[in-house]
Formats: structure tokens, sequence, C-alpha cells
């Protein structure tokens, strides 16, 4: 009886140690607000109860266990969906209104750093939204000039993608993509690689990014080039990124066509107040020479960690005949200029 209870107790114990090496967080996002938008060709107006105005609202979980010998596995599976409305339901407002089609991968990790593989953001993404003052949301985000690095126009992530971040020494970080086309015949189709390198130390944060995305016939697509920092002064952080777009073949138009890009931006946070501002220059080197700049301008007020209300405002001056229009985190926009007010909440 004895070596039974000592057993049971044994046995419950290895339970409760195994069940502590793992873990797994529900998270997410809830964000609702007003959008109104103006300068929509024959002057109309646009007034809208939006979903994912500074960031797509989400559902998110996130797990890891310690496989022991300083080895561990982990996991992201991650779903867009509209808080607005149901609009056009099943909708997940995000990837192609697919589940879990924002991120959806399973990572190792250890000494020699971690291995990704799964639908995730590029390395050249995730540079140009830590270095935005926006971080790729709200009216005044970079997005709405600059040419994202990824899948394919507007879309920030791959599929299909292999990626090695190395440990974090001195400061030093970097990472490798690859994201196979997966076409029968012809594997270079659809193909994406690049990579990322960054420094943090002290005040300073560096980046520097390459993106590639082959055509859908294998050949040499969109390459990004992308080097941006933030500089924290103490009650002022000062932004500044560059962008070269090239791409494979001439295309005279908004999307896919090579350009050089920069943004200069400032962000402050006093208390529960936030304050961003960015100025973004798209100088089009396509035979159209669409140019365009855009100023915007936004604001947090923390109710607490987790709740927030937003304000933006945004307005681009096109040229040439070009028509950039003013978006958000999860909308692109109608019109040349954008007004946001909402509430978000993280969980």
């Amino acid at each position: 009886m004895k070596k039974s209870v000592l057993a049971f107790a044994v046995l419950g114990m290895c339970a409760a140690t195994a069940w502590a090496q793992s873990s797994v967080t529900v998270y997410g996002k809830i964000d609702v607000g007003g959008v109104l938008d103006s300068g929509v060709p024959g002057g109309a107006h646009r007034v809208a109860v939006s979903s994912g105005i500074s960031g797509g609202s989400r559902l998110g979980f996130r797990g890891t266990e310690d496989l022991g010998g300083g080895l561990r596995a982990g996991f992201v599976a991650e779903t867009g969906f509209c808080s607005d409305s149901n609009a056009g339901a099943p909708n997940f407002c995000t990837g192609g209104n697919n589940f879990m089609g924002r991120q959806a991968h399973v990572d190792l990790a250890g000494s020699f750093g971690s291995v990704a593989l799964g639908r995730q953001y590029t390395p050249a993404f995730v540079v140009i939204s830590t270095v935005d003052p926006f971080g790729t949301g709200l009216a005044g985000q970079v997005s709405n000039l600059f040419e994202l690095a990824a899948g394919g126009p507007g879309n920030p992530r791959v599929n299909n993608a292999v990626i090695y971040t190395t440990p974090r020494v001195g400061g030093f970080e970097a990472s490798l993509l690859g994201a196979a086309g997966e076409t029968v015949g012809n594997w270079k189709a659809g193909r994406a690689v690049g990579g990322s390198a960054s420094y943090a130390g002290g005040p300073l944060w560096v980046g520097l990014a390459y993106h590639k995305l082959n055509t859908a016939t294998g050949a040499s697509g969109k390459r990004n080039w992308v080097l941006g920092g933030i500089y924290d002064f103490g009650p002022l952080k000062a932004h500044a990124m560059v962008q070269s777009v090239k791409n494979g073949a001439a295309v005279a138009t908004q999307s896919w066509a090579d350009a050089s890009e920069y943004m200069l931006g400032v962000s402050t946070t006093i208390g529960q107040h936030a304050l961003l501002a960015s100025y973004v220059n798209h100088n089009d080197k396509s035979s159209a020479n669409l140019d365009a700049s855009q100023i915007g301008v936004g604001y947090y007020y923390a109710l607490s960690k987790r709740t927030s209300l937003y304000a933006s405002v945004a307005h681009i001056n096109n040229k040439n005949n070009a028509f950039y229009t003013v978006g958000n985190a999860s909308e692109s926009g109608t019109g040349n200029q954008a007004v946001n007010l909402g509430v978000v909440h993280n969980f």
C-alpha cells in the first residue's frame, strides 16, 4: 500500500513538472473606431466604423515547451476577426479572410538561435514596422506610401516560410528567410528570400533588411532594401528610414514599380499621453512618375496598461495623376486624407 502511494506521488510530481515546463498563452486585440475619408474622386466622403485601425483585431495562441538541454519548442497561431460587423461572414479581416491567416508557425529555439516554420512576417517588414512611429497602423502609417517587403503588394506576411534568427550577441542579431512558392515544375516561381541585421544598444536601434520576391513565372521580381533607425533622446525619439524598391520588369503602375522612399518621424510619451508624427516621401522611378508625399500625426491616451483611446489624421499630396490613399492597419482607404478616432484593448 505504501509503495502504491509512493508511486502515485512520484507520478504526480513528474506530471506537475512536465506541466510546469509547458505553457500556452491566449492573447489578442480588439480595435474599433471611426474613419472619415475625404479627397475621394468626385468630391465624396466616406464615413465608417471600422475594425483594426491601429492594428488588426485578432485572437492568438502562443505556446512554449522546455525540451531539456536548453532546447525549447514553441508555436504561434493567430487569426484576425472583424470587430465592427460580420460583413461577408465568415470574415476574418485578414490574410484573404483565412482562419489563422495572420500567423501560424512552429519554432525550435536554443543556444543556436531559433528556427520558425510557417506563415509569418518577413524580417524586412519587421524593420519597417519597428521604425515607423505609427507601427504601420492608424492614418499616419508609413505603409500608405512604402512598398511592403513581403509576399505581394500590401501583404506583410509570407506563406511556406523558414526563418532562422541568430542569438543576440553584443546587441547584434540577424535573420534569414526562405519561402517556397510551391509551384509544380518551377521551384523558383513565387519564391521569396531575404534577411535582416539589427543592433540595439543604449538609446540606439538600427536595422538593415533585404527582401526579394520572384514573379509567378519564376523571374526576378520585386526587391526591397530598407535601412532604418530610432534614437531615444529621452523625452523624444527620432525615427528615420529609407527604402529602395526595384522591380524585375518595367511597370508603370503604383504597385510593383521602381521607387525610392524615405520617412522622418518623431514620437514622445508623457505620462498617459503619446504623440506621433511623420513625413513620408515616395519617389516613383517608372515612366509615369507617380510621386507622392504624406504628413501624418497621431495621439494615444492610455486609460490603462491595456486600453487606449486614439486619434490620427494624415494627408497625401499626390503628383502626376498618382492616387495613393490614406488607409490604416486593416483598410487601404478611399481618399487622400483620413481622420481616425477609436479605442483599442489588448488582452
